[in-house]
């Protein structure tokens, strides 16, 4: 198998991984036009739009745990992996966002390649941690598959904190951006479970 051909199929796994905090561009650096590919879709990722998809598809993925529904769950794992490069940047990027995903990009190109903290620990952490959240809605009963949903948030609130420590100018509106992305998965939430339940 050539490269190119290897390269035009891990090209898309790749890129929805990062999407679920695989760091990609060490893990992936061996495909020749990576590199380019990811660092022309880094700059659409500067589209503030494409940060209110995180929580609500993180929602998504929840219900379709908690509703026994596979293909919920899948586009709640697609979602989340692969909406950070679905918005063109804009023409007027917000300051906060261009700093901010710069200083994100220089955190996922550490100097050492598998540095633990910043490549190994994510790359293999957020995945399993899905996973076992997807378990936890499953198989808990009702109510307690809602603390599942307290677990989304709560590494939610991590993660903005993280960005804040990162880039101090985006906590406001990335905290606006985030319970936008709950606000609407709580509505699409209501509907599925009238539609399903």
């Amino acid at each position: 198998m050539s490269l190119k051909v290897l390269q035009v199929a891990l090209v898309p796994i790749a890129l929805v991984s990062q999407g679920l905090a695989v760091d990609t561009p060490i893990l992936f650096r061996f495909l020749p036009d990576y590199p380019r590919i990811f660092r022309r879709l880094w700059e659409r990722h500067k589209n503030p739009v494409s940060w209110v998809c995180r929580p609500f598809f993180g929602l998504v993925f929840c219900y379709g745990a908690i509703l026994h529904n596979w293909p919920i769950i899948l586009a709640g794992v697609l979602g989340m992996g692969s909406s950070w490069f679905w918005f063109p940047k804009w023409k007027h990027t917000p300051a906060w966002a261009e700093e901010f995903i710069n200083k994100e990009y220089e955190v996922l190109t550490p100097d050492n390649h598998w540095d633990l903290k910043r490549v190994v620990l994510p790359s293999v952490g957020m995945p399993l941690g899905l996973a076992a959240l997807a378990g936890l809605l499953w198989y808990l009963a009702y109510p307690w598959n809602w603390v599942g949903i307290l677990v989304l948030v709560i590494v939610t609130v991590i993660k903005i904190i993280w960005s804040a420590k990162l880039e101090e100018t985006v906590l406001n509106p990335l905290t606006r951006i985030v319970l936008i992305g709950f606000g609407l998965g709580t509505i699409l939430g209501a509907v599925l479970f009238v539609w399903y339940g």
